[in-house]
């Protein structure tokens, strides 16, 4: 156990989680005994695995609609679709946040993506700073319950649960969450005179729509693909890249041959960086299991309570405690083996828990001392994390009340699922 300390004492001194997740393996298997040539056969023998391909690919499709002038037009259609409402442009940054789906495996990423373009335009349109970021930071959090989530694949492997069904799971809260923070922006909105974008215009989204059509399109072959059996989530992967390639090249014209090259190079990196946490997570998770830590775990929750609902208060404690340190799939491969037995042996739905840590990790990587996308939005909108921080309160207490709803409903994450008759 003391090894595991010290790999979250590195962590707390800001040392790359990898790293930290690898010494602490080393170290753990070497005072057992281990050989340490263990480590990197088991490391590439767990990532070693055909349906780990799926991560490349999802994240070549996210780095190619980057590029692809997709989040522009998604941007557009959003304006056209909501503009119209009172606090209309805080309201585009909220639907245009779900569309800008967690293909990176990184909310942060997809919080500059859209940030970079909105909270300048927020404030333009007379929102104060400190709101435009802490409405801007709460929406980039959006794409990890969005379908094709790459958090949510990687959940779906290490929970060891149907990518599909965790997939579709993942629609019904986002909604939930979505409407949520209208309401906020729109009560802010009332109360500081905020105004609408732009007046509503049938033709307007028609046009937009149009223009977006073949970018909003992706997540419902993905989804159609995979839910109709006509492709595994890996070959869903490898259409979706060749698809938004196309639609990119042929369709838009804003994707040059030119572009690649630094598309490739950004999903190599991305993909290095959660394989070789995946890996040596893996490597910790041997360990952990020799030496039954999350029997113990588990033991000890129980003595504090047998109900599943109090159990899941105390999980939820946690875990926001720990997204305010650790980006969401960071805290999934290190977490979730430890409490998975756990939710299992008090008979939680595994698909529901999997929603409740991803709105959990929405509302960690929003708060500080760390919270990755506030400290990204704040340093778009030039805010310090103070302002930034009372100011998305607001936004916190609203994915707090989605939270209780999930764990006192968990009927609404399976709403879809159960209807499809989906595990």
């Amino acid at each position: 156990m003391w090894s595991l300390g010290f790999g979250a004492g590195l962590i707390a001194l800001g040392v790359p989680v990898a790293v930290c997740i690898g010494l602490a393996a080393t170290l753990a298997l070497a005072s057992t005994g281990t050989p340490l040539l263990v480590i990197p056969q088991q490391l590439f023998a767990n990532l070693n695995n055909f349906g780990l391909l799926a991560i490349p690919f999802f994240m070549l499709t996210g780095a190619i609609m980057d590029s692809g002038g997709v989040s522009k037009r998604i941007i557009d259609f959003s304006q056209a679709l909501v503009g119209f409402i009172r606090g209309g442009i805080g309201h585009v940054t909220i639907i245009a946040s779900m569309f800008f789906a967690d293909l990176s495996g990184s909310a942060t990423a997809d919080t500059a993506a859209i940030g970079s373009v909105m909270i300048p335009g927020m404030v333009k349109k007379g929102y104060s700073a400190p709101f435009a970021v802490a409405l801007q930071s709460a929406a980039g959090s959006l794409g990890l319950l969005s379908p094709v989530s790459m958090s949510m694949l990687v959940y779906a492997y290490t929970a060891n649960v149907s990518v599909g069904t965790m997939f579709i799971a993942g629609i019904v809260p986002m909604l939930l969450v979505v409407i949520s923070f209208m309401v906020v922006n729109y009560v802010v909105a009332v109360r500081r005179n905020y105004t609408a974008v732009v007046p509503f215009s049938g033709k307007e989204l028609w046009v937009t729509f149009k223009q977006a059509f073949w970018a909003l399109l992706t997540p419902l072959i993905i989804l159609g693909g995979i839910l109709g059996g006509i492709f595994t989530p890996v070959e869903a992967g490898v259409v979706a890249a060749v698809y938004v390639t196309l639609v990119s090249r042929f369709v838009f014209k804003s994707l040059d041959l030119s572009h690649f090259k630094e598309i490739l190079t950004k999903t190599a990196v991305n993909t290095t960086r959660v394989s070789f946490l995946l890996g040596l997570a893996f490597v910790l998770g041997r360990y952990m299991i020799e030496a039954q830590i999350p029997a113990k775990v588990a033991d000890n929750f129980l003595l504090v309570t047998a109900s599943a609902v109090v159990l899941l208060i105390l999980i939820n404690l946690f875990l926001i405690a720990t997204h305010t340190v650790l980006e969401t799939i960071s805290s999934i491969v290190v977490v979730i083996p430890v409490f998975m037995p756990l939710v299992t042996q008090m008979g939680i739905d595994p698909i529901v828990f999997g929603v409740i840590v991803l709105i959990n990790s929405a509302i960690g990587i929003n708060l500080p001392p760390i919270g990755f996308c506030l400290f990204t939005a704040a340093s778009i909108g030039g805010v310090s994390v103070e302002k930034a921080t009372k100011a998305i309160l607001p936004f916190i207490l609203a994915l707090l009340l989605d939270l209780a709803l999930i764990i006192a409903f968990p009927q609404i994450p399976r709403f879809l699922p159960d209807l499809l008759g989906m595990k």
